[in-house]
């Protein structure tokens, strides 16, 4: 038999059960009641736990949920948290914040604390790049995980950990010891014909020989290497790489970056995030065919599977949901973690996306 309960006002209170559905997460004690939340006790009801009474009769699944849903995001918020109680994860509803508090597998309210905080978001509403990061090191401070929750239009929910994500420093490849070459431009790429362009891969893996699929590591190779264009600016940058058009015209290093510009959206984050990882001394290569901006080496490739992921933005930007879950589940089957770097000023700012299964 379900238990009863009293709607007055916008709350929903319970005088049976108060303690046992009090450390199953549900509502607050209030003297000796338990005051519930509409979108608690649409839950309870929709389960057959609770039935609710008001001054005409009883109140139905429609009537607890047209109290809620006038509040901003609250049907977001009904989604995640019935999908984690039918999960039989103890979840409870954040009244005055974004969140919803979640709590290991089978705990109990009072026996030990909540570990996560889960932040609903809809797939296809953008948030700001900022807003997910500000949240990341909120939550960071509060000695909490944060999950976030993406629903999509058929109400299904996939769940990332987000977190900070300070990359240590690599001893790297010194660009110092690499010879001064000269690379030409065609389209958007930069060619080194010089006899010595096998030192640029062999001592970093700058590049990609010409017609080799697959390179081996530090192997000098006597074919022309290819360089794209956002390693040839960096190149240029650091005063190892003079490019030249077919004529002979020295292109500087800001007529590169407007050639870069021109092929590739985004172009000045993507170089700052490049240069990030670069300077760190880790080797990042082209993701695209991950969906991503870049794949991210500790060594370099042939020597290891790159452990990373990388999706370069500003945090001016605003991004879909959708698109970094589907980065997400890409790094998840080729066991790699998504990192999000995001230029903000003169600093680059990341953090780490893992799955994450409720």
């Amino acid at each position: 038999m379900p238990i009863e309960g009293r709607l007055r006002g916008d709350r929903i209170y319970v005088s049976e059960q108060v303690e046992r559905l009090y450390k199953q997460g549900y509502g607050e004690i209030s003297g000796d009641e338990l005051e519930l939340h509409p979108l608690e006790a649409a839950f309870l009801v929709w389960k057959g736990r609770l039935r609710v009474l008001g001054e005409r009769g009883e109140v139905g699944l429609r009537d607890l949920m047209r109290i809620f849903v006038s509040e901003p995001k609250a049907f977001l918020k009904y989604v995640v948290y019935s999908d984690l109680r039918r999960r039989d994860r103890v979840v409870v509803y954040e009244r005055s914040t974004d969140f919803l508090r979640l709590y290991p597998k089978g705990a109990r309210v009072g026996e030990v604390a909540a570990k996560d905080l889960v932040l609903p978001l809809s797939e296809d509403q953008p948030v700001p790049h900022k807003y997910i990061l500000d949240t990341v090191e909120r939550v960071a401070k509060l000695r909490k995980g944060l999950i976030l929750a993406v629903v999509d239009d058929e109400m299904n929910v996939t769940y990332y950990r987000a977190q900070n994500f300070l990359p240590d420093r690599r001893p790297g490849y010194d660009v110092e010891e690499l010879p001064e070459l000269v690379g030409t431009l065609v389209g958007d790429r930069v060619i080194v014909f010089d006899e010595n362009a096998g030192d640029l891969y062999a001592r970093g893996f700058w590049g990609h020989p010409l017609g080799v699929d697959k390179p081996e590591p530090f192997k000098r190779y006597e074919e022309p290497l290819q360089l794209p264009l956002i390693e040839a600016i960096y190149l240029s940058s650091v005063g190892k790489l003079r490019v030249e058009t077919y004529d002979g015209r020295i292109l500087g290093l800001e007529e590169l970056r407007k050639v870069f510009s021109e092929v590739r959206e985004g172009s000045g984050v993507r170089e700052r995030v490049f240069r990030y990882w670069r300077d760190l001394g880790y080797v990042p290569k082209a993701g695209s065919k991950y969906g991503a901006d870049f794949l991210v080496y500790e060594r370099g490739p042939g020597l290891e599977h790159a452990p990373y992921l990388c999706v370069a933005g500003s945090v001016r930007d605003r991004v879909h949901p959708v698109d970094l879950i589907r980065s997400g589940r890409v790094a998840t089957s080729v066991r790699k973690d998504l990192v999000v770097s995001l230029v903000s000023g003169e600093n680059v700012i990341s953090y780490k996306m893992s799955w994450f299964k409720p």
